[in-house]
């Protein structure tokens, strides 16, 4: 078991700052919602937290699997729901994976594992938003599918 631990202060406005470790996070409403646009909202946070963290398990299962990974992209689009609290609809994402020796059943199956097994974001947001993922490899869409956690122990 990991601890965290984030202190966040009010700048003004919408403004938020938070510190995490040695880390600055910059948080902003746009204008049309009282803020300065001076950072993304904690919503574009949360969903920039779902590509960093599945991403991470992807890389490092590839890196595992000792394959010659080149890159690895993992974009993400969401609706929110109207009325409060508005949350996300379906989390939509893609995964752009680039290497000359990286088979298909092996990029699926990094994807799988992170989707299924690895990546904690998701595990928490699939709670509440269903997550589709599309991957590709080298620019050819390899596979698709949902992710899908079974409950801690």
């Amino acid at each position: 078991m990991g601890h965290m631990a984030c202190q966040t202060k009010w700048t003004g406005e919408m403004g938020f700052e938070s510190q995490i470790r040695a880390h600055k996070v910059t948080m902003d409403a746009k204008a049309d919602f009282g803020g300065k646009d001076q950072g993304p909202s904690p919503k574009e946070l949360v969903l920039a937290g779902i590509c960093g963290c599945t991403g991470m398990d992807v890389v490092s299962i590839l890196k595992k699997m000792r394959l010659n990974l080149q890159s690895c992209d993992v974009n993400a689009e969401t609706d929110t729901t109207a009325g409060h609290p508005s949350i996300f609809t379906t989390v939509e994402l893609q995964f752009r994976i680039q290497g000359t020796d990286i088979k298909p059943d092996q990029a699926m199956k990094a994807v799988n594992l992170s989707m299924t097994k690895y990546c904690g974001v998701s595990a928490m947001i699939v709670k509440a938003s269903p997550i589709h993922y599309q991957v590709f490899l080298n620019d050819q869409k390899i596979g698709e599918g949902q992710s899908q956690f079974e409950s801690p122990q």
